[in-house]
């Protein structure tokens, strides 16, 4: 798959590869809601003949037109994405950098300097998906944007347990650390990145920038040092951070690079255990 950035100083020049349906969306978590809209594309686009794109924008909307101070919370850095994108079958993934510019760009602006000059001829998105100035733009509007040079498919919202699936529905259920729950609505427990600090007595998870880290307890997991996934515990503090309650991954002090799946949380989330956890914590730390 190639990725392309496009920023506010290369989008006057933007070449594209060749003719391409795409998927439009922020696909934050690419749950399957967003995997039923990229499945949608790449389908469509073998019957026409065409690449399968996925266009998306960083950082999220919110962090440039929300409120004053209002801090997003992402499941998945832009880098994670992009492999589940390439795991799909996509073969063109353009990231656009959201900027003040870009957001005053009004709807018919932002599909005649970006999508007709990267040779969309088909856009596929979910029921809610908006572009332009103020989310004033729409599926229903996009082929006369595009002087009917584009047509676009909408894919209607996926449904697990009686519940829509979305980002923000996923996002919520990891502040309440229900964990076991995410594999009905990602497709697969929810994984993070990160790296393990080992010192004498305690063992520090710090997590890469753009995941969450779910409420406080502790917690049923994997983790894989790239030798092969195991099991084990942590613990997550009131103040977010992750200890390693074990068993034990490491003889010797260092810092090593960690993928961790979080499969559960403890029924008691306050328990005995727990609060030895912290005392231990609070003991050395």
């Amino acid at each position: 798959m190639k990725i392309i950035i496009i920023d506010h100083k290369n989008d006057q020049h933007l070449v594209a590869s060749c003719p391409a349906v795409a998927a439009l969306g922020f696909f934050d978590g690419v749950h399957l809601g967003h995997q039923k809209v990229i499945q949608t594309t790449k389908k469509l686009a073998e019957k026409m003949g065409l690449k399968t794109a996925v266009i998306s924008f960083f950082p999220h909307p919110k962090e440039i037109i929300g409120k004053t101070g209002e801090r997003v919370h992402y499941l998945l850095p832009p880098a994670e994405k992009a492999k589940k994108f390439s795991r799909l079958g996509v073969d063109y993934f353009y990231l656009i950098r959201f900027t003040p510019e870009f957001a005053r760009l009004e709807p018919k602006e932002f599909v005649q300097k970006y999508l007709i000059p990267l040779q969309i001829k088909h856009a596929v998105a979910g029921y809610d998906f908006s572009y332009g100035r103020k989310g004033k733009g729409n599926l229903a509007m996009m082929e006369e944007d595009s002087g009917c040079s584009i047509t676009v498919t909408k894919v209607e919202h996926v449904k697990r347990n009686d519940e829509k699936i979305s980002s923000t529905l996923i996002r919520n259920k990891i502040r309440l650390g229900l964990m076991e729950e995410l594999p009905d609505y990602l497709g697969e427990f929810y994984e993070t990145k990160g790296k393990m600090i080992c010192t004498d007595g305690k063992d520090e998870l710090l997590l890469d920038r753009y995941y969450m880290i779910p409420s406080k307890g502790c917690y049923d997991v994997a983790i894989d040092r790239g030798k092969g996934w195991c099991n084990g515990r942590v613990l997550v503090t009131e103040q977010k951070k992750i200890y390693w309650l074990g068993p034990p991954i490491s003889s010797v002090s260092g810092i090593f690079r960690v993928k961790v799946k979080w499969i559960s949380r403890e029924a008691n989330s306050i328990s005995k255990e727990e609060k030895q956890g912290k005392n231990l914590v609070s003991a050395k730390g």
